[in-house]
């Protein structure tokens, strides 16, 4: 795989940080960041709660599909974070390390856990669920999307918290990419 001249896709479950890493390294790498539940809210112009709400997760899974093949044709390298899920659909993740860097996002559970809290309202998989029974659910979610998530490139295990993790989070991925 030619390094530089190739995407860079983000994966992890919600709340991993890829969005936020992404237009980071989307800036260090001076390329453009799509972020696939961005592009499917566009594509369906909806939020991906009202998506599921109205027209079901099957529908927003399809149009995640196509924001994923859109996002990963052949073109101008780019930094691509995507939803949790979307790796995970059948053949995504073959497809995606043919075409790209995969690097998954892994925080500790506590640290996702309280990031997951803060807008919870707008992930739809999650809304209603409080304490005990949105861990049981995160918990069960992951354990899922594990082997998935696993098959990546590179994983990062880090919380990215600080500036300092960031940049070596950046610094890394970066090397790879220029092998």
């Amino acid at each position: 795989m030619s390094q530089t001249h190739t995407h860079l896709s983000l994966i992890g479950f919600m709340g991993s940080g890829k969005s936020t890493l992404g237009k980071k390294l989307a800036e260090r790498l001076d390329r453009p960041f799509v972020d696939t539940d961005e592009e499917v809210e566009k594509m369906l112009g909806m939020p991906a709660r009202e998506v599921f709400e109205t027209m079901g997760e099957s529908a927003f899974r399809e149009a995640e599909q196509d924001a994923l093949s859109d996002a990963l044709r052949p073109n101008d390298p780019i930094v691509l974070a995507t939803g949790g899920g979307t790796p995970c659909a059948e053949g995504a993740m073959e497809w995606m390390r043919r075409r790209s860097l995969v690097v998954a996002l892994q925080p500790p559970m506590d640290v996702l856990l309280e990031r997951l809290k803060q807008g919870q309202e707008h992930r739809p998989l999650i809304h209603d669920k409080h304490g005990k029974d949105l861990q049981r659910t995160v918990e069960r979610m992951m354990l899922t999307r594990a082997a998935c998530y696993g098959s990546a490139h590179v994983i990062w295990r880090q919380t990215l918290e600080t500036a300092e993790a960031i940049d070596e989070a950046l610094a890394g991925i970066q090397w790879r990419l220029e092998g």
